[in-house]
């Protein structure tokens, strides 16, 4: 299966239908063969914001989901941008998790992200990453992503 969308279906994932943003900017901006796609909380489908704060009331699992939840709103703006099928590599994703002072495993939960990339784009999905804490995110969403995406012409 190289088709895109027939992963997505074989690993039984639906992207979100997303809006446009409530405030002034752009959900994705294209420069040549360059995506940017602009930041992407941990809001489900039917709208709810997966809040909370990791070490304070929030576990490794909890920002696992959050952080996959992100990567499923990154990749539905991608779609609906250029779509999947135009995507060359993701090359840069940073991610942004709620996370109280003491807590040091961002890693762990940003491949929640990471590893839903690579599911879906395969090799295409493959990226450099940066994962930092934050004291509080849009929304109190506990993760947050954005990406630059190499794209087909």
């Amino acid at each position: 299966m190289t088709d895109v969308h027939e992963r997505l279906k074989a690993l039984s994932i639906e992207l979100p239908v997303l809006g446009a943003p409530r405030y002034a900017y752009e959900a994705t901006a294209r420069w040549g063969d360059l995506l940017y796609v602009s930041g992407q909380i941990s809001r489900t489908a039917s709208g709810e914001v997966l809040r909370g704060c990791l070490g304070d009331g929030a576990d490794v699992a909890d920002g696992v989901d959050a952080a996959r939840t992100s990567a499923l709103n990154l990749l539905a703006r991608m779609d609906d941008a250029v779509g999947l099928g135009n995507v060359r590599q993701v090359l840069k994703l940073n991610a942004w998790v709620a996370s109280s002072r003491d807590f040091v495993d961002h890693p762990s939960v940003v491949d929640g992200a990471s590893q839903l990339l690579l599911d879906v784009l395969g090799d295409a999905g493959r990226h450099a990453r940066t994962a930092l804490p934050a004291h509080v995110l849009p929304q109190g969403a506990l993760v947050e992503l954005d990406a630059t995406i190499a794209i087909r012409s």
